[in-house]
């Protein structure tokens, strides 16, 4: 079952089984093609406010389908971490919907989600939509050239399973089983009717 690191999901306190908040911003490294950290609120209101922490990658204890486990509170950083040289880090939901290009200039689609290995945290694969929306599949993490601030190089589809024109010319990848998917709202509610 691939479980979903999405905004909103509780992060949880193992030792004191509390709800330590919920999280906000999901944050990916592309120079390592890894999820580094995440930033959880806590107390929010009407008009925002609440307190905000960063919580690293190698402190989370579990991805489940219904939270984030964590071993304790300590885990979780002061917001002034959190706006400390983090400029070369991308949020991962502005990953969402990028325009997917080779390197020979054809756009291949858009970013409907991001998987990546429940244990390492690497990029495994980008889920992309055609300019059709019919067509559909995966792009793997080997043929990413380039996360830019605009666009996503991929490898020519002279390379399997770039290429989402036809289902015929898709290749299948196989994935891992433990994968932890990030997805918007929209494409959750899609997930949970596939059984993803």
């Amino acid at each position: 079952m691939a479980t979903k690191l999405v905004k909103g999901t509780p992060v949880v306190s193992l030792v004191g089984g509390a709800t330590l908040g919920t999280i906000e911003h999901v944050y990916f490294d592309p120079s390592r093609m890894a999820v580094v950290g995440f930033t959880i609120r806590h107390g929010a209101g009407l008009f925002g406010g609440g307190t905000t922490g960063l919580v690293d990658m190698s402190d989370v204890h579990s991805f489940g389908p219904d939270a984030v486990m964590v071993s304790d509170v300590s885990v979780v950083r002061s917001g002034l971490a959190v706006e400390a040289g983090h400029s070369e880090l991308v949020e991962l939901e502005t990953i969402l919907h990028r325009t997917v290009m080779t390197e020979g200039g054809v756009t291949v689609g858009h970013v409907t989600a991001v998987h990546f290995g429940d244990q390492s945290h690497t990029l495994q694969a980008l889920e992309v939509t055609g300019l059709g929306q019919h067509a559909r599949g995966r792009i793997v993490a080997d043929d990413i050239q380039t996360i830019g601030d605009d666009l996503i190089i991929v490898a020519e589809p002279t390379r399997p399973g770039v290429s989402l024109s036809s289902r015929s010319k898709r290749a299948v990848h196989p994935q891992p089983a433990n994968l932890v998917t990030y997805a918007d709202s929209r494409q959750r509610s899609a997930m949970r009717l596939l059984g993803a």
